[in-house]
């Protein structure tokens, strides 16, 4: 695991590459809302036996949290910062939660680039948060950018990609977990099914929502036999 850091204008972004091999194609791994890249990296290391990039968005993890800047295009040039950084021009995506938001868009901007997206437990869709889910981070987890939290309401704006992805034709899987909390309810999945070409979903037995805190070995393996 190599930690990095690089310049997105005046906003620091943090990564960490994993086993880096240049006769591979990456997996870009974007978190959760909340989410940053050495969370994610703890709750898989122990299983991770491909090649991947995690990235902090603005805001979470080491990256910097500017005062301004939190809409769906500002954060998606986090990604594309290191994208360049990394010199790559084809690659997995994989977004769990919120970070599958980003990873829609940067999809449709950016389709010539991806070889597969993977969408984690959540449907496809940009969401409207609002200061209800404001208060309930700030009553639930600890150092959590007010920056971030603040810009998430102020800058985001629903919308629905089900529409721009049906026009994209490299494949795609969606993975939701089979209990109570799942953000991709499965009426919701098989719809995204029959509207999206060359797309899948599997569902990981016995996890929730944090399905890469929960059931880390599982998930791998589904992510290392869709690259593979």
């Amino acid at each position: 695991m190599k930690e990095k850091f690089v310049k997105n204008g005046e906003v620091e972004i943090q990564y960490i590459a994993v086993n880096y091999s240049p006769a591979e194609t990456p997996v870009i791994i974007i978190p959760g809302a909340i989410v940053g890249a050495e969370d994610m990296y703890n709750d898989i290391k122990d299983y991770i036996d491909f090649y991947c990039i995690i990235i902090s968005i603005r805001g979470r993890g080491k990256s910097s949290s500017p005062d301004k800047g939190y809409s769906k295009e500002e954060q998606v040039s986090d990604i594309e910062a290191v994208i360049k950084e990394e010199c790559l021009d084809n690659f997995y995506l994989l977004g769990h939660s919120f970070g599958a938001s980003l990873a829609y868009y940067y999809s449709i901007k950016h389709p010539e680039k991806i070889k597969g997206l993977i969408a984690v437990d959540f449907p496809t869709i940009y969401p409207g948060y609002s200061q209800e889910w404001v208060q309930y981070v700030r009553n639930n987890v600890s150092d959590v950018s007010e920056n971030l939290l603040n810009g998430m309401v102020k800058d985001g704006v629903y919308e629905d990609f089900a529409d721009e992805l049906a026009k994209l034709d490299f494949k795609k899987l969606f993975i939701k977990g089979s209990g109570g909390d799942s953000l991709l309810k499965l009426e919701t999945a098989n719809k995204i099914l029959e509207k999206l070409s060359n797309s899948s979903l599997n569902i990981i037995s016995g996890s929730g929502h944090e399905i890469f805190y929960e059931k880390p070995f599982e998930i791998l393996k589904e992510i290392r036999e869709f690259i593979s």
